[in-house]
């Protein structure tokens, strides 16, 4: 197969890298990749295999597949539906999953907003296909607005983000994210770690958003902390998680679609609700109190990130194109 994907930027996010370590495994796989989006340029922060072109150009691409990460912008998806691709799929990146977001996409309620508009009407497009990085969306929008759809493909690549050798000297450290973006629930985190600091004040804390670090310094990030907590509010796949899971970081984390695959609460992760620093602070105390449950967690977390391996997950999505392609 060729397959095309339609983006609005190959810059440093998350749907981008799903995109590119997918890519790189279909490509290992004998399948051809290419990335549109407005520019056209290379993709540079992250290894991939595949070609990239100017959007312009996706319209006549002799693509069997096209998949758009759309971002619900009306011009990308006018592009994705304007391909000459035997298969059209949109993808699923991460939504609040309320009542009210179900009517409109049912088309009971009207809305004034255009992306909630274009994703109303590429799911109700029986020619489009729908896809997902976390399976979660896809299970919501088949309960919620009765449309078929198709397969996630959130993983995580364990031959970059793995665990070092042999265990951290020193003080616990505690990383994060840091992303200042409300979604992403950083004051949650700072909250708490401020106050398990009251109890445990040697606890070390770091985090990452804001010191571009390359790909290599990342994952020794990850290998630098023993305890990675996240507070997203809401997401479709949560990659800061998964790679820290793979990086052998015993993870506290929030309790929403994004992490159910591999956050099992007392067995990969501890799990708590949305904005509540004080559970969180307490299952971190809760770590911080034998260093025993971390290291069990931190294996199981390993394990679990495993399962989530591209080279595991990419071959069903594989299977859906060529079946969807040919059928």
């Amino acid at each position: 197969m060729h397959i095309g994907w339609i983006t609005p930027t190959v810059g440093c996010f998350g749907a981008v890298r799903e995109m590119v370590e997918v890519s790189n495994v279909l490509i290992a796989r004998g399948h051809r990749v290419t990335i549109y989006h407005p520019d056209g340029g290379p993709v540079v922060w992250l290894p991939y295999q595949g070609e990239t072109a100017p959007l312009k150009q996706a319209r006549r691409a002799p693509v069997d597949a096209m998949i758009g990460i759309v971002d619900w912008q009306p011009e990308l998806y006018r592009a994705l539906r304007a391909s000459r691709a035997a298969v059209q799929a949109v993808c699923l990146m991460g939504f609040d999953p309320t009542p009210e977001l179900a009517a409109v996409l049912r088309g009971e309620q009207n809305t004034d907003n255009r992306a909630l508009r274009v994703m109303r009407d590429a799911i109700q497009d029986p020619a489009v296909h729908v896809l997902a990085d976390g399976a979660w969306q896809l299970d919501w929008v088949r309960r919620q607005v009765g449309a078929e759809v198709g397969v996630a493909f959130g993983g995580v690549n364990t031959e970059m983000f793995r665990p070092a050798p042999g265990r951290r000297p020193g003080p616990i450290r505690i990383g994060a994210s840091g992303d200042p973006r409300s979604r992403k629930g950083s004051d949650v985190v700072a909250a708490a770690v401020a106050l398990v600091r009251e109890e445990h004040p040697r606890v070390e804390f770091q985090t990452y958003w804001g010191r571009r670090l390359t790909q290599e310094q990342l994952v020794a990030f990850y290998q630098d902390c023993d305890l990675f907590v996240d507070a997203h509010r809401r997401g479709g796949w949560c990659n800061p998680v998964v790679e820290a899971m793979a990086c052998g970081c015993a993870v506290v984390c929030t309790r929403i679609g994004a992490t159910e695959a591999v956050a099992e609460e007392g067995v990969t992760a501890r799990v708590v609700g949305i904005d509540d620093p004080e559970a969180l602070a307490a299952a971190i105390g809760w770590l911080l109190g034998d260093g025993e449950r971390i290291r069990r967690l931190s294996d199981a977390a390993v394990a679990r990130a495993a399962e989530y391996d591209y080279r595991r997950v990419v071959p069903e999505l594989e299977r859906y194109l060529l079946e969807k392609v040919h059928g």
